[in-house]
């Protein structure tokens, strides 16, 4: 006898916020998404890993708003095709990401964030965040702590923490639209400084499956970092 074969679950729409709305303070006076590595600007070497990810169906990209036109053409010519809105962003991370979130498509499901300063971010890797989040609400990709973390307080060393219990925080981080957009309203609400969407979910009482990358997903924050990605990059190809 025939068994009928199970349908296979629709896939869930997902809208990938792009948050470039940071000042590049330590970057000497230049715009990090800007400066070269490997020979494309590292804003496009973040949006072509979205660009190429199966699971991302549009992206949405937030961005101070003296960029939105420059940010839009670089992506224009480098043939960006799920880019759908460039938004202005707000005062905060979270507010920024809100922006973000109110100009997805009507069919949004769950939303996809990511640091544009992250360029190394491999499309795998967010199909893997994304698929989490689908099983668990909310997912976001950790890497593993390998220095020793230490509590000090008034200049001195007050405790140790179990370093195999920890992780540094990474993204893309993904949930929920409806869960994410309470969750940052709530943070913005309180005046509470969010650091991340998984900080903003925490405090509402969600555990977001943590999700370890495969690759290196370094953000770019200083010059240095920028030499490491390229480093990187170079030994990748």
């Amino acid at each position: 006898m025939l068994r009928k074969k199970k349908k296979k679950a629709e896939k869930p729409f997902v809208s990938a916020v792009i948050a470039a709305g940071g000042s590049s303070a330590r970057m000497g006076g230049e715009n990090k998404l800007l400066c070269e590595l490997g020979g494309l600007p590292v804003l496009i070497h973040t949006m072509l890993a979205f660009e190429a990810c199966g699971a991302v169906d549009e992206i949405v990209l937030v961005a101070r708003d003296d960029v939105l036109v420059e940010y839009s053409q670089l992506c224009q010519d480098f043939s960006i095709g799920k880019l759908s809105k460039v938004v202005c962003g707000g005062a905060s991370r979270a507010e920024s990401v809100l922006r973000g979130l109110a100009e997805v498509s009507p069919d949004c499901r769950f939303v996809c964030v990511h640091d544009a300063a992250r360029p190394l971010i491999e499309p795998a890797d967010i199909e893997r965040v994304c698929a989490a989040a689908f099983e668990n609400n909310c997912a976001a990709a950790v890497a593993p702590m390998t220095d020793t973390v230490k509590l000090v307080r008034d200049g001195r060393i007050e405790r140790t923490f179990d370093r195999d219990a920890l992780v540094r925080a990474q993204t893309p981080q993904c949930a929920d639209l409806q869960l994410l957009r309470g969750a940052l309203y709530d943070a913005v609400q309180a005046g509470e400084k969010v650091t991340d969407e998984s900080f903003a979910l925490e405090r509402m009482g969600l555990r977001p499956a943590a999700v370890f990358c495969t690759g290196a997903n370094l953000k770019i924050t200083t010059p240095d970092d920028l030499i490491a990605a390229a480093a990187l990059l170079e030994a990748k190809e």
